[in-house]
């Protein structure tokens, strides 16, 4: 496994994570179809999606539950953009990826919902019932290639 980091990529992924933190939901979409290469759209709706929910995770602490919220949508509009992505790409490889870091962000969201009162669950719950669904989704591509 090679670990090594070439300055751009490190410049590039500072990029994302900062523009990841201040940016809306509809900004990571239009990012992400900016790039042409399916398996790496579907690798950058990934990095975007686990800052929206490091993003998410900081609100709710805070008890900004709106904005936590926000993040929450922004996370599975960029995994829903990276299962497309998949679709397009065809490469088992990357839905193994992608499936690993969903259970991923299953396991944290299931830590989340922990931390947050009970009445305050409403669309994280939801949105750990759509994570499941784009985890399923993820399987039935990692099976059927």
């Amino acid at each position: 496994m090679n670990l090594s980091v070439t300055p751009m990529k490190l410049i590039e992924w500072t990029l994302i994570f900062s523009f990841a933190s201040c940016a809306p939901a509809q900004s990571f979409i239009a990012e992400l179809s900016t790039e042409h290469d399916p398996g790496r759209r579907s690798q950058r709706a990934l990095v975007l999606a686990d800052s929206a929910f490091d993003d998410a995770r900081d609100y709710y602490n805070k008890g900004d539950f709106d904005k936590g919220d926000a993040s929450l949508e922004a996370m599975t509009g960029a995994l829903n953009v990276c299962v497309e992505s998949l679709q397009a790409a065809r490469k088992a490889k990357f839905y193994k990826k992608a499936e690993m870091n969903v259970a991923l962000l299953q396991r944290r969201m299931s830590s989340l919902l922990e931390d947050i009162d009970l009445q305050e669950r409403g669309w994280a719950e939801q949105t750990n019932r759509t994570l499941d669904q784009i985890h399923d989704k993820l399987l039935a591509g990692v099976m059927g290639k």
